[in-house]
């Protein structure tokens, strides 16, 4: 999810003047309900902060043949982004309890 604000610009008294205090080593998350992380990256260009799920989201192409994907990656090692590109060419759906299809078949 992309909103357009800073989730940090108040607490780190930078917004309007960003000095991108947010992008050293720190990492931000949202805690939900269920004790799970989001992981929150933040763009200090255009004031736009991307929240990602706790989980790898994937799900099988095979219903909607997409022309362009767009694969974001941020802490996989490069055998585990390997894995994930060879899975989504071959069209399947990586299984486990550390991947989720998000809400594509469920209503919001």
């Amino acid at each position: 999810m992309n909103i357009n604000y800073c989730l940090t610009g108040k607490s780190n008294k930078c917004y309007p003047t960003c000095t991108s205090k947010c992008n050293s080593n720190n990492k931000y998350y949202l805690k939900d309900r269920l004790n799970l992380n989001f992981r929150i990256l933040f763009d200090n260009f255009q004031t736009i902060s991307t929240i990602y799920n706790s989980k790898i989201t994937s799900m099988k192409t095979d219903e909607f043949k997409p022309n362009i994907l767009r694969l974001d990656f941020i802490d996989e090692d490069i055998d585990k982004i390997n894995y994930i590109i060879k899975q989504v060419i071959s069209g399947n759906r990586l299984e486990g309890k550390e991947y989720t299809n998000g809400n594509l078949n469920r209503e919001i």
